[in-house]
C-alpha cells in the first residue's frame, strides 16, 4: 500500500458488500491465524490498471485504478481503521503501528489524500472515517453508504471480538 493510491473508477459498481461477505473475510483472517505462521490462504486477486505517477508534497506516489477486487480492498481499508482506532496509543510499540497504519491509510500532506478513493460514497462515509474516524447518524442517501456504515461497524466489532476469541494481540491482526 506504500507510495500507492488506489481509485474505483465510476464504472465499477458502488460498495455492494453485506454482512456474509465481511464475515467469510473475517472466518478466513481467523483461519489464518489459528494455523499459524506458516499458513497460507489465496484470497483472490486484486486487479489494478496503472494509470500514472502523481508528484504531492515532494513524494511520488503511483496511481491505480482497482478492476477487480474494489469490495475487497475497501472492507480491507475498513478493517485497517477499526485495527488502528483499537490500538492502545498509551503503549509505545500499539501507538507507533496505529500511526503507521494512519500514514497508509491518509497521505500526509494537507490534502490528506486516501489510500483508496471510493467512486460512490455520497455521504462520504468512508471518507470520513478513513480520515477522522466518525461515522454520520442518521439514515444514509443510498444502500452503498449504509452498506460502507454497516461494514465499519462490522468491522469495529470484528476488532472487539479478536482478543476476546483468539487471545492474541491487535498487532497480530
Amino acid at each position: 500500500f506504500a507510495d500507492r493510491l488506489f481509485r474505483i473508477p465510476e464504472y465499477q459498481r458502488a460498495y455492494a458488500w453485506q454482512t456474509k461477505q465481511r464475515c467469510d473475510l473475517f472466518a478466513d483472517i481467523e483461519k489464518v491465524h489459528a494455523v499459524g505462521n506458516d499458513a497460507e490462504h489465496f484470497m483472490a486477486t486484486i486487479v489494478g490498471l496503472r494509470r500514472r505517477k502523481i508528484n504531492v508534497a515532494a513524494h511520488l506516489f503511483v496511481e491505480i485504478d482497482v478492476v477487480d477486487g474494489q469490495q475487497r480492498l475497501t472492507t480491507l481499508a475498513m478493517l485497517l481503521k477499526a485495527i488502528s482506532k483499537a490500538l492502545n496509543r498509551s503503549d509505545t510499540t500499539e501507538s507507533k503501528r496505529a500511526e503507521e497504519i494512519e500514514a497508509l491509510l491518509v497521505k500526509g500532506d494537507d490534502l490528506s489524500l486516501l489510500l483508496l478513493q471510493t467512486n460512490q460514497d455520497s455521504s462520504h462515509v468512508f471518507v470520513d472515517y478513513l480520515r477522522n474516524g466518525t461515522v454520520p447518524d442518521g439514515p444514509m442517501k443510498t444502500a452503498a453508504d449504509q452498506n460502507l456504515a454497516d461494514a465499519i461497524t462490522e468491522c469495529r466489532q470484528f476488532v472487539d471480538r479478536w482478543k476476546t476469541k483468539t487471545g492474541a494481540t491487535l498487532i497480530e491482526l
